[in-house]
């Protein structure tokens, strides 16, 4: 059996906006594709890549808008972030921010993830898909590409440009379309999807967010908690996943965002049958034992992206939940596909 491919519903973020500006009912076509009307609005639902490709396509064709995926990804940003948002800017650099949001992406999105290198004084951000083809993902890869892209410029500035942008498949726009989108070259048919930028932006610092940013993560974070009403421990475990990738996954990191002190926290999760311990490390075996089943990340970047200090520190925790290596273990259950 393949395994099936998700992405958190915050890649839609911006979807009730856009498809009114271009006629469309955004209920409607939601629903035509199997998705629950109010899940923009609902932070934590995984949404199957197969139905989010369709979805994408529906709306360029229904639409008559061949660059939908743009337009989307031009109204997203820093926003996709969701509770991480909130505790990345505040302070640090943007090669901290992006460290961070990279850890974050590769547990909330199932379906590809990004590998960031150095190359001289290129800074190179590679988009990697995990699905097969031939789900028909133009429009999907071009909303990836282009979130990725406004999210760099929300954390550190609105005048910071690639050197160049690269996709391995053909435009399914006019070449200007792409070329006002990333404000340079786009190249088509090459070997990655890539932004490419000048390494030196690592070292710029994050702009300070507005009150309508904060606002919009405190909201956020209140949605979250109200999708588990009278569940500490639910409430509690998405928070962790929530915030896995800036590694603030510490029981005074979550009592702040639920807004009760710590001690009262540990209580009712005790009252619950459950410590913050063992939901943290539930939280990270089960996303860990999915990727190295199903996806090709290293296991250094997802030991880093569950919030472990070193590879040694995630191969003995796993080992005392499982038996074996992580290694070990992807070996034996890994799916074909």
């Amino acid at each position: 059996m393949k395994p099936v491919y998700e992405i958190r519903s915050g890649a839609l973020a911006g979807f009730n906006l856009l498809v009114p500006q271009l006629g469309g009912d955004p209920s409607a076509l939601l629903t035509r594709v199997g998705l629950p009307a109010d899940c923009v609005r609902r932070p934590d639902i995984l949404i199957p890549i197969a139905t989010l490709t369709e979805l994408l396509n529906l709306c360029a064709d229904e639409l008559r808008c061949n660059d939908f995926g743009l337009r989307l990804a031009n109204m997203q940003g820093v926003r996709i972030l969701g509770a991480l948002g909130k505790l990345l800017l505040h302070d640090g650099d943007l090669g901290a921010a992006l460290a961070a949001t990279h850890r974050y992406m590769v547990l909330h999105n199932q379906a590809d993830h990004w590998r960031i290198q150095m190359d001289g004084d290129e800074l190179i951000a590679q988009r990697i898909d995990h699905f097969e083809e031939p789900l028909a993902a133009q429009q999907y890869r071009e909303l990836a590409m282009g979130a990725g892209y406004r999210l760099i410029q929300d954390l550190a500035g609105e005048d910071i440009r690639p050197r160049r942008v690269t996709f391995r498949q053909q435009p399914v726009s006019p070449q200007q379309c792409y070329r006002d989108f990333f404000n340079c070259d786009v190249l088509f048919g090459e070997e990655r999807d890539s932004l490419v930028f000048d390494a030196e932006i690592l070292q710029r610092p994050l702009r300070r967010p507005g009150s309508r940013l904060n606002h919009y993560f405190e909201e956020f974070t209140q949605q979250l908690l109200r999708e588990y009403r009278g569940d500490i421990a639910l409430q509690v475990r998405t928070l962790i996943l929530q915030t896995l990738g800036a590694q603030q996954h510490g029981l005074a990191q979550i009592a702040e965002l639920i807004n009760i002190p710590p001690r009262t926290l540990q209580r009712r999760l005790r009252e619950a049958g459950t410590s913050f311990k063992q939901l943290l490390q539930d939280a990270r075996m089960e996303t860990a034992r999915w990727h190295l089943r199903a996806s090709s990340i290293d296991i250094n970047l997802l030991s880093a992206s569950l919030g472990y200090t070193d590879i040694s520190a995630f191969s003995k925790a796993f080992r005392v939940v499982h038996g074996c290596s992580p290694l070990q273990w992807r070996k034996k259950h890994r799916q074909p596909g």
